[in-house]
């Protein structure tokens, strides 16, 4: 079965493959970093390039969910990002949970 070492391994690596999209979405325009927060890593959206159009057609909110998820798989592997927070639905900032 998994150790616990090897579960620190692949959080390790989920993050260090989460920090790699957080530096790709900032060189697009997002102001992203990650965090951890209540054992589930985050990617953090300060700023969104799209601005008001994200807030008139939140369907973009799904783009860049799906870039995320896009990215993370080719670096990490399988998983399940989901937004939990977003500038459209009144929200201060973006943030992409794993």
């Amino acid at each position: 079965g998994l150790t616990g070492a090897d579960l620190a391994a692949g959080q390790r690596s989920l993050r260090s493959a989460m920090q790699a999209v957080a530096d790709a979405l900032t060189a697009h325009g997002f102001a992203a970093h990650t965090e951890k927060r209540n054992n589930q890593l985050r990617i953090i959206n300060n700023h969104c390039p799209f601005g008001d159009v994200a807030v008139e057609h939140p369907v973009i909110c799904a783009v860049e969910r799906g870039m995320v998820k896009g990215m993370l798989e080719a670096l990490y592997g399988e998983t399940n990002p989901e937004t939990i927070g977003s500038i459209p639905s009144g929200d201060t900032l973006c943030i992409t949970a794993v």
